[in-house]
């Protein structure tokens, strides 16, 4: 699914971001990759999206390399995925239902699909009810929530969350984070960067911690130990 081969990212500064990074995440696998700020994690995140590239190594999306993945094709390669961001980056001129149908609308989806499916994933959330109300009327995890509907209307392979959590409080991010379990066990893949200490040891699931730009454990069942 994701396969990170020997990466590397200096960026022009001179810092090491990244150094010799070999990892493999598997379909249907649910990851965290933790560790302290400026370790790396934030760029293994963009450079899977293709927000960064590596510089040296390769990265394979569904077997197929992406360093030299032409700019146009981009777009393509991004609606296999769904992108959940700390801050939640919702169009505060549209309601929950238009936030999430945009996301259809883009890649050009049927106007009867979008009527059926945005529906669906907002009653998945929880907030089919609040299908009219717009952003700034919602608490920051019901903005989050939304943000979640909009990563997967589309049905993407793989879910990428940078800090999802971080602008919540506990009992907040913990539902998020449960929203993201339940996601996983429909099949999804999950990847999440966090500092989520006690979620993480809660979850149980799949910990990579960075340090230093590099891999330093990558355990099934795992703890994140600062």
């Amino acid at each position: 699914m994701i396969y990170f081969e020997d990466v590397c990212k200096t960026y022009s500064t001179g810092t090491e971001a990244v150094k010799h990074t070999t990892l493999h995440i598997e379909k249907g696998d649910f990851a965290f990759i933790v560790g302290p700020s400026g370790c790396g994690k934030s760029t293994l995140m963009k450079m899977i999206l293709k927000e960064e590239e590596p510089t040296s190594g390769e990265i394979y999306i569904n077997g197929k390399p992406i360093s030299k993945l032409p700019n146009k094709k981009v777009p393509y390669l991004r609606r296999k995925m769904g992108i959940v961001f700390q801050d939640f980056r919702l169009l505060p001129d549209k309601n929950v239902y238009e936030n999430v149908a945009f996301a259809m609308r883009v890649i050009g989806a049927n106007p009867n699909v979008i009527k059926k499916q945005v529906p669906n994933v907002l009653s998945l959330v929880g907030l089919l009810h609040k299908a009219k109300v717009y952003p700034d009327q919602l608490s920051g995890g019901e903005q989050q929530r939304v943000a979640v509907a909009r990563a997967i209307v589309n049905n993407p392979m793989m879910l990428i969350a940078d800090e999802p959590t971080g602008n919540l409080d506990p009992e907040t991010a913990w539902e998020i984070m449960s929203l993201l379990n339940d996601i996983n066990r429909r099949g999804t893949t999950v990847v999440v960067a966090t500092h989520a200490q006690e979620i993480v040891n809660k979850m149980q699931k799949r910990v990579i911690a960075i340090k230093d730009g590099t891999v330093c454990s990558d355990i099934k069942r795992g703890v994140y130990i600062e």
